[in-house]
């Protein structure tokens, strides 16, 4: 079947002026790489200004500055780190925030290889390799579905994964999962933060809307069933298929009936017995 008559004028016109700027034009080496030093070079010193301009206009908290003085071009300089907060809240910079939201989405360890590497090595060997797979002659975007709707699907995913990552909710701080201080000032409260529950649950004080339910007033399923909410953490959830990891393996059995006990107490916003039901 012959080529369309369009596609071939095309052709020739690109050949055409192919071999007129082959015979006028300016080689790569040394003209544009020549450009694009020059055109680096001119960033770098812009950056380097930019630099010595927020230094020069800001200065770090002191006696005579009790909240710093923000430079022209961005923040103070912040306080040192301290060692000894042990509350904090790692957040990746705005470019790894897709990641970020996949590590929130997916728990397991086989889940996190897949969904974080492996996933995402994929989808970038596909893109560069797209252009040696797609050897169509048009480049008519609407003749080519398959290569605009992968180019527009990766970014589009990577953003919405990016916006959802930033508006992630805070962890809940410390061991304050509750408004009750005895609550607490149970294990299990220090043992649902190490656990990271607030990821996916909501507390009295913060936490996640989803995907798992709202333990704001406890377990509405086992309420104060001490031995149920013990068995669903350590395996019974992840055995239905809910999407909660298996606990039992990061905890004991005791740390598992610390947990439960937190849970049954916040059905009460008392402190139940340990063991109780």
């Amino acid at each position: 079947m012959a080529a369309p008559r369009k596609v071939i004028n095309r052709r020739v016109r690109y050949e055409a002026d192919y071999a007129e700027s082959k015979k006028h034009g300016h080689a790569f080496f040394p003209y544009a790489m020549f450009h694009d030093v020059v055109v680096n070079l001119l960033i770098v010193l812009l950056i380097v200004a930019m630099a010595v301009i927020w230094h020069a206009t800001s200065s770090p908290i002191s006696a005579a500055h009790p909240n710093g003085v923000n430079g022209w071009l961005g923040a103070q300089i912040e306080h040192i780190a301290n060692p000894a907060v042990q509350q904090t809240e790692p957040r990746p910079e705005w470019y790894f925030l897709f990641l970020f939201e996949l590590l929130r989405i997916f728990k397991q360890p086989y889940e996190l290889l897949l969904a974080t590497i492996i996933i995402p090595t994929i989808m970038m060997i596909l893109l560069v390799m797209w252009p040696f797979i797609d050897r169509g002659r048009d480049r008519r975007l609407s003749r080519r579905p398959g290569g605009v709707a992968l180019g527009l699907s990766v970014p589009a995913v990577l953003i919405a994964l990016t916006i959802s990552g930033g508006a992630a909710p805070a962890l809940v701080s410390g061991s304050d999962i509750s408004t009750n201080p005895q609550i607490n000032a149970l294990p299990g409260a220090a043992l649902i933060s190490s656990n990271a529950c607030a990821t996916c649950h909501q507390f009295p004080t913060g936490g996640a809307s989803g995907p798992g339910p709202s333990l704001v007033n406890g377990s509405t399923m086992f309420k104060t069933n001490q031995a149920q909410i013990a068995a669903w953490v350590g395996g019974g959830a992840a055995k239905a298929n809910t999407g909660m990891p298996n606990f039992a393996l990061s905890n004991s059995k005791q740390q598992l009936d610390e947990i439960a006990q937190v849970i049954a107490s916040l059905y009460t916003n008392s402190v139940q017995p340990l063991g109780g039901s």
